[in-house]
């Protein structure tokens, strides 16, 4: 009888050693299944976040519109690189950013030509960004390439609308001047309205 009491507390210890041992690796575990991977919709807090960042950094607002492309679009792919998403749900969320007018269609190409680069033509040939680049008078031509490694790579070209200059004395106009068409510089923030772009 005593045999049997004393092996009962036996089996008792152990399970209760083995609870404790086996408790922090198995809050580990529900920690890990409770985190929900990232979505498109998840990323515009992370996307809005960088970008506004970017934007209040010292000096942003007399920057050129290429050094702003530029500073939003490093703030936004690093976040989105670090968020551990899949580049399907980085293009998705890029153009959702695009339509929410969080960041301007160019930011968006730029930014998943930096981080998901074969989805670059995706997100530049989706409805909302094409939509947003016509409405600006803005386009903008993805090239597919590779690097010398064979990872995927694009090459981005942006440009504005075209402004037009009368000038010179052997053109064709009623006045006697030639007009000239040259491309006006990308603006990164052209038909966004968020705060950072003055909005």
């Amino acid at each position: 009888m005593e045999g049997a009491v004393m092996a009962s507390h036996r089996v008792r210890a152990i399970a209760i050693s083995l609870a404790v041992a086996l408790a922090p690796m198995g809050a580990g575990q529900v920690w890990a299944q409770n985190t929900p991977a990232p979505t498109a919709v998840s990323l515009q807090a992370t996307i809005q976040a960088a970008a506004q960042q970017a934007a209040a950094q010292p000096g942003f607002a007399r920057l050129s519109a290429q050094a702003k492309l530029a500073a939003i679009q490093a703030a936004v792919s690093a976040a989105l690189a670090a968020s551990g998403a899949s580049p399907t749900v980085i293009a998705a969320a890029l153009v959702q950013a695009v339509s929410n007018g969080t960041v301007s269609a160019g930011v968006a190409i730029q930014v998943a030509a930096a981080v998901a680069p074969e989805m670059a033509q995706q997100v530049a040939s989706a409805p909302a960004v094409q939509q947003q680049l016509a409405a600006t008078g803005q386009s903008a031509t993805v090239t597919a390439a590779t690097t010398d490694g064979g990872a995927p790579s694009v090459l981005v070209s942006l440009q504005g609308v075209s402004s037009t200059a009368a000038g010179g004395d052997a053109g064709t106009t009623a006045g006697g001047g030639t007009t000239t068409t040259t491309p006006a510089p990308f603006d990164p923030c052209a038909g966004v309205v968020a705060a950072y772009c003055g909005g």
